[in-house]
């Protein structure tokens, strides 16, 4: 090792570090424990703790942990920290009176019905008892070898325990009867202890020069000029540091935040709604019929407290009631059955963004305070009791788009659709037509996974029927469709599992190092 070397190593080393490298080279030891260092030199443990992970980092001394195992009292045994051991009481006892039924002990000696039970067993066995049956009663007879017992081993150790509060020991079998006992047990403790490698011990035959360096640039040492006649101690720029993992956006707020500036993009306005919502707005007012399996408990999350809710509006309420019964002048014949106003103030956590369309129906296009043509989208979580598997989640976000204009077509809504989802970077769709009670025509939006090479369902979408739209009063067409942003994500992200993104199955590591998409995000 050469004087610069030294010079290097020295300006680097902390007060802390210094004073343990001063306490081996003073006292010509090699190792130390921990402990017993930080009381040499008066100092924390946990500082020198610390002071001997950076000299380990600088390579001149190596900490050694060692384990080693200890016998401490159980709650049980401090019971008998002022009073004897049930198998001594005995002894003690039948020393006096020779021979005690078996039934006078457990009555009358003071002791558990438990305690009795071990110490005869205990006593038996060592053969310092013996029981006898005389008549219809059992005796408890002290032997001539426990006449010549004044204290037992178990009390012995047991004391000697409770006095020194923990033993360290290898001979654990001495210890086996109390451990069983439940009166002590065995705990491993490890004590550290730090060795010179033969960096650091050439560095102390070298000698350890007296430096007094400053460890912090200050606004008082900058002030009084004192770095001037000081050095600053110097900082190893190669040394470990432990990785830090600065905050950042989830992969789905970075998908959520790239829709937001598409629709904006579009011409869109938002919108937004309660995540508590009432049936009326997420069933009822968008011609859900009361009998329809979405309702069910399998399906929908209902709230316990309050259960239901309220709408102001008894006007609307009448108009949903006659549209869902008879269809109203929409020329529909309604569901043709009895509709409870009940059912529809019930309380429940929302299944779709649709509910947030309605709101803005029944209570902003409605009363005229938005009128067409308009275009609205939402971002926002959906709730749906659903068995949660590679492509399904309870809880998800979903995204709703809508247009209100004259003479909107199907072909509209997939012109729509295709260049939102051209704008994400998803050129490769399929429309596939289905059934929803609130929509006609409806379609399924499916996207291509390069991935699983498959097609997978990533929305619905369909323009809305007369029955939701004349009762409010809106006579021209509407267009919407939703869809779910995890599945949009597994696309962009190229995974194959939803439940990648979020829950316990959530790669920690994914989410901290995960790359932006390429398409679609510029």
């Amino acid at each position: 090792m050469s004087k610069m070397d030294i010079r290097e190593i020295m300006m680097m080393l902390s007060s802390s570090e210094r004073k343990v490298i001063k306490y081996f080279a003073e006292r010509g030891i090699k190792n130390a424990y921990i402990d017993e260092l930080a009381k040499a030199i008066k100092s924390d443990i946990a500082e020198v703790s610390r002071a001997a992970l950076w000299l380990e980092n600088k390579g001149l001394v190596k900490r050694e942990p060692e384990e080693y195992q200890c016998i401490i009292p159980t709650e049980k045994g401090l019971k008998y920290k002022n009073r004897v051991l049930p198998e001594q009481a005995i002894l003690d006892l039948l020393k006096k009176k020779n021979k005690v039924s078996l039934r006078d002990l457990f009555e009358h000696s003071g002791l558990e019905r438990e305690e009795v039970n071990a110490a005869i067993g205990i006593l038996i066995k060592q053969g310092f008892i013996e029981v006898k049956k005389e008549g219809n009663q059992k005796l408890v007879e002290i032997t001539d070898l426990g006449k010549k017992v004044k204290e037992l081993s178990s009390v012995q150790l047991m004391k000697n325990l409770l006095e020194k509060g923990k033993i360290i020991t290898e001979d654990i079998k001495t210890w086996k009867e109390l451990i069983l006992r439940g009166l002590a047990r065995k705990i491993v403790e490890r004590r550290w202890k730090i060795a010179l490698t033969p960096k650091g011990e050439e560095l102390i035959k070298l000698g350890i020069p007296e430096v007094e360096v400053i460890e912090q640039i200050t606004p008082e040492v900058i002030k009084s000029g004192i770095w001037k006649t000081k050095p600053i101690r110097w900082y190893d720029v190669y040394a470990f540091v432990p990785k830090v993992y600065g905050g950042r956006k989830h992969p789905l707020r970075v998908i959520m935040e790239k829709i937001r500036k598409v629709f904006l993009e579009m011409g869109f306005r938002e919108m937004r709604g309660p995540w508590v919502e009432l049936a009326f707005y997420n069933m009822d007012a968008m011609w859900i019929p009361q009998d329809h399996p979405a309702r069910e408990l399998q399906a929908t999350f209902y709230i316990e407290k309050p259960e239901k809710g309220f709408v102001e509006d008894e006007e609307l309420i009448k108009v949903v009631k006659e549209v869902q019964e008879t269809g109203g002048d929409t020329g529909s014949t309604g569901w043709q059955q009895p509709w409870d106003p009940n059912e529809a103030l019930r309380l429940l956590l929302r299944t779709h963004t649709t509910a947030v369309t309605f709101r803005i129906i029944c209570n902003l296009i409605r009363k005229g305070k938005v009128k067409p043509p308009v275009k609205f989208f939402c971002i926002g979580r959906v709730f749906r009791n659903e068995t949660i598997d590679w492509k399904h989640l309870a809880e998800f976000h979903q995204v709703e788009g809508v247009v209100l204009h004259e003479n909107l077509t199907l072909r509209s809504l997939m012109g729509y659709i295709s260049e939102f989802y051209r704008k994400m970077g998803i050129k490769k769709l399929r429309f596939k037509p289905t059934y929803n009670p609130y929509t006609e025509p409806s379609m399924e939006i499916f996207a291509w996974h390069p991935r699983l090479k498959k097609w997978i369902e990533v929305g619905n979408s369909g323009l809305f029927r007369p029955e939701c739209l004349h009762p409010y009063g809106i006579k021209c067409n509407a267009i919407a469709w939703g869809l779910a942003v995890e599945r949009l994500a597994m696309l962009l992200y190229d995974i194959e599992d939803i439940r990648k993104l979020v829950g316990p199955m959530c790669d920690l590591d994914w989410i901290r190092y995960f790359e932006y998409p390429k398409i679609g995000f510029e």
